[in-house]
């Protein structure tokens, strides 16, 4: 369903036709050998976990600041228009090369943890410009024309997510108010998503039977208590995304490529969703880990959608990132509010939001 792309084997013609076949369908492609060990990855979940096992007071301490930096407690967030979602974030390095930002354990001193997430965040930025650039290859235009667009350390930045472990019975009540993650687009450039090899699924894509390849084995996913305005009917469906091996990770793009591209490459649809429970775990939903790498332009960026032929669009007024952003994080606020779950360290930012505040 989801194609892989090499980035150490194909060449890159093959990479940027791969690509362009992938996000102008599913809109999501799977990366193997990006250069990142697997030996970092798994660092980096077990200082995750670290930092998740705190106390909720000393999370507490280090609250989303008003560019999204920080922790964001559970069920402050709605992604989806019906629900909230049931996990906890600690968002890392936007606004980074302006002002730093205060760390918790296991990262609060300067130690080998806190190296290693700086060299690992700085490691995603430069997978990500080399996407960037295949992205533009694939649409025939010059190569820097995406990655010029993004700084390192501004409004791009890492998510850590946790999905918190519940009992079979807490699963069943809480569904029926929660999600993990509510059914949304991304608003940027692109999300590269890290999950735990053999971890808790859940993640889907809402797709149409034609986008699947003929040979795909994916079928729709199991969910009985999740329901939401883009039920399973017609030829559209929920299907499970993969869990990739050990080094790799899921690319998605978001509405800031969709409308960038011209519509060649589609921002999809996706949840996060209490998976039934297996034989493994009859009793217990264990608890789900992953990294979400969110790429955004700056703000003074100005999107144009480009042509098929590889030229700009010029028939289309261009929108600045900033602005796009903006509306969209409102958008997010007042809902939120609407269901009284904001942080009250986000609730003074109203006008003038940028892209650096995304809180996805």
């Amino acid at each position: 369903m989801i194609p892989i792309i090499d980035l150490l084997n194909d060449p890159p013609a093959r990479q940027a036709d791969l690509i362009k076949q992938a996000l102008g369908t599913v809109g999501f492609f799977e990366v193997r050998n990006a250069s990142l060990s697997a030996q970092h990855i798994d660092t980096m979940f077990t200082s995750m976990r670290e930092l998740f096992d705190l106390a909720p007071g000393d999370k507490a301490e280090y609250p989303a600041d008003d560019v999204g930096s920080g922790y964001i407690p559970p069920r402050a967030q709605a992604l989806g228009l019906e629900k909230r979602d049931h996990r906890e974030t600690f968002q890392y390095g936007r606004n980074a090369a302006k002002r730093a930002q205060p760390l918790p354990y296991p990262w609060k001193a300067n130690t080998h943890a806190t190296k290693g997430l700086s060299d690992f965040h700085r490691d995603l930025h430069h997978i990500s410009e080399r996407l960037l650039e295949l992205f533009a290859l694939a649409l025939e235009l010059p190569f820097e024309h995406f990655r010029k667009a993004h700084s390192f350390g501004l409004n791009t930045g890492l998510s850590m997510i946790h999905y918190p472990s519940l009992t079979a019975e807490e699963r069943n009540g809480v569904a029926s108010i929660d999600i993990r993650a509510g059914e949304h687009k991304d608003w940027g450039t692109l999300t590269m998503l890290f999950q735990k090899p053999g971890g808790e699924p859940g993640l889907q894509v809402y797709l149409p039977r034609s986008a699947l390849s003929s040979d795909s084995t994916s079928s729709p996913g199991t969910d009985t208590v999740n329901n939401s305005e883009y039920p399973t009917q017609g030829d559209w469906a929920w299907y499970d995304a993969p869990v990739p091996p050990p080094g790799g990770f899921l690319v998605n793009v978001g509405l800031a490529m969709e409308l960038w591209s011209g519509g060649a490459y589609k921002a999809t649809l996706h949840r996060v969703i209490f998976p039934q429970p297996s034989t493994h775990h009859a009793e217990r939903l264990p608890d789900r880990y992953t990294f979400a790498y969110f790429v955004q332009p700056d703000d003074e960026v100005e999107i144009q959608p480009v042509l098929q032929d590889g030229k700009v669009d010029l028939s289309v007024s261009a929108i600045r990132a900033g602005e796009l952003f903006g509306s969209k994080l409102r958008e997010s606020m007042e809902r939120s509010k609407r269901m009284h779950m904001l942080p009250a360290s986000l609730t003074a930012r109203q006008d003038g939001l940028g892209s650096e505040g995304v809180l996805v």
